[in-house]
């Protein structure tokens, strides 16, 4: 009878953890939500065609008087096709190239009247990485600081 009785508890814990595990499947779909809700993307940053972002690594605030944010993305592209892209495609966007550096990385300034962009393109062995700041230039920043003062 114990026996009995010890094998209906065991029987009735699988069927809870079964429904603990269905459950969990919700927790398994988030992500998949997340990746289509997700707009880790400045309209005016242009990016290769093929790159996906890393949301873990990646950032943006933005309201009606300010915009900043840093975005990962990755993707298969020799780093030196990466640069040209974005030579050729950030006046398109309004952003002007101010300077680079290489030194394994490629770092990459532009800015605009109101913001500075600066792309880090970063070679690995399987893919490569660029990371996106946007933030207000120091002008902007103060105009926001005085904005909050008068409210």
């Amino acid at each position: 009878m114990k026996s009995l009785i010890i094998i209906y508890l065991l029987m009735g814990l699988c069927i809870s953890g079964c429904a603990t595990t269905g459950g969990g499947s919700d927790i398994a779909e988030s992500p998949r939500m997340l990746d289509v809700a997700m707009a880790l993307k400045f309209e005016d940053v242009p990016m290769p065609a093929g790159f996906k972002p890393v949301a873990k690594d990646s950032f943006i605030f933005e309201n009606d008087v300010l915009r900043v944010g840093i975005l990962k993305y990755s993707g298969r592209a020799q780093a030196h096709q990466v640069v040209s892209f974005y030579k050729d495609q950030m006046p398109l966007y309004n952003w002007r190239f101010l300077n680079m550096m290489e030194y394994g990385k490629r770092i990459m300034n532009f800015d605009r009247e109101d913001q500075t962009c600066i792309i880090v393109i970063e070679p690995g062995k399987m893919s490569t990485s660029v990371i996106i700041t946007v933030a207000p230039k120091a002008g902007r920043a103060s105009t926001y600081k005085s904005i909050k003062r008068d409210e």
